[in-house]
């Protein structure tokens, strides 16, 4: 049975959102050993039995786990106790079950690569991308993919030139636009402003969450839809459009805190094509990998429609948007990064040369200044 890790938490404003993730994936893990690998806020990793039942993350203790970290190159988890290594377990696959920083910007699986573990999410490079949405639209628009238009500033250029983007933001964008944290999710620091008097403090609530910020032009009454896509061998399969039913702005509230059902809503078999097609094409130019969700808004009266953003780990995997069962996904992505894996080996990573030995002789000649 392979040993399978589940990463989940991590030192984000979505950490709470991705304990969720893991909660649901490990219920779906039948075939597996399931070795879960909680991160602290603090950015510590840990393991214990527990930590598969979400009710230790009410009244979480520290003492019912074990702190952790990994054999580099060799894909064997450390056990610590006391900083003494008091178990080796072999990983097989990695579970990736978290959002936001330090977990879906590309950094943990850098860690992964590393460690010579697999795992089941975008490499790193397209992880990065995903993450930053000012990039994302950087590849969108290279690609000719339609996306609503975007002023960006870092917090630096905002107090050095402030005036000059506020009326940039009035005279490009005009209001009402989008003010958002540039690599974040689950519409946390996210408002629209419609009001002069709102711009200043709605751009000063996204600096709370992220040092870079991306605003972006308000479509008007736009529809908004989201379609996961995952890839299986070279083939890229699409689920089900989903229409999201909101007011103005599909909030965190919205997301995660209401209990009351999605509706259905039914779309044009035209448009529910245009949107998997340029799902699709939106994957393939962000370089993607494992299963992403592409979200979309749809200008009706315009006939455009653009992809706002592309979630490289979408909450609970996207699960409920495919029509197949829970479990058959996991175990879709699970081999998949098994297949990735066994692909790379084929690759030539040394390469040997004179180098060394002409610096070591070039060396003697010089005298270096210490």
């Amino acid at each position: 049975m392979l040993n399978i890790a589940v990463f989940f938490g991590g030192k984000s404003v979505e950490h709470d959102i991705s304990i969720i993730t893991a909660m649901q994936a490990m219920r779906g893990l039948k075939d597996y050993n399931i070795v879960p690998i909680y991160i602290l806020p603090n950015g510590q990793f840990v393991t214990g039995k527990k930590l598969t039942k979400s009710q230790s993350f009410l009244n979480f203790k520290l003492s019912d786990c074990q702190f952790v970290t990994f054999e580099m190159g060799k894909g064997y988890l450390l056990k610590l106790s006391k900083n003494k290594i008091k178990e080796k377990v072999k990983i097989d696959c990695a579970l990736l079950c978290n959002h936001g920083h330090g977990g879906e910007d590309g950094a943990l699986q850098g860690l992964l690569m590393h460690a010579g573990i697999p795992y089941t999410s975008c490499g790193i490079a397209s992880s990065a991308l995903c993450m930053d949405k000012v990039l994302t639209k950087v590849m969108l628009k290279d690609a000719k993919i339609c996306t609503p238009a975007y002023l960006h500033f870092d917090k630096c250029e905002y107090k050095e030139k402030k005036i000059d983007i506020l009326h940039k933001i009035k005279d490009k964008l005009k209001l009402p636009c989008v003010i958002k944290p540039a690599s974040l999710g689950s519409s946390v620091g996210v408002n629209i402003c419609e009001e002069e008097t709102r711009l200043e403090s709605y751009i000063e609530e996204a600096f709370q969450y992220d040092n870079k910020i991306i605003v972006e032009q308000y479509i008007a009454n736009a529809r908004e839809f989201c379609c996961a896509v995952i890839k299986i061998g070279q083939k890229l399969l699409t689920s089900s459009v989903r229409e999201i039913d909101k007011k103005v702005i599909y909030s965190f509230n919205d997301k995660y805190l209401t209990t009351s059902k999605p509706k259905t809503i039914k779309i044009s078999s035209t448009l529910n094509e245009r949107i998997k097609k340029s799902a699709q094409n939106a994957y393939k130019a962000l370089l993607c990998d494992g299963v992403v969700r592409v979200d979309f808004l749809l200008d009706e009266r315009e006939n455009k429609l653009y992809v706002n953003e592309l979630n490289s780990i979408p909450g609970s995997l996207s699960c409920n948007m495919f029509d197949t069962s829970f479990d058959d996904l996991l175990s879709t992505l699970i081999n998949e990064a098994l297949l990735k894996k066994e692909n790379e080996r084929e690759v030539v990573y040394q390469f040997s040369s004179e180098a060394i030995k002409k610096f070591i002789e070039l060396e003697s000649h010089y005298k270096y200044k210490r």
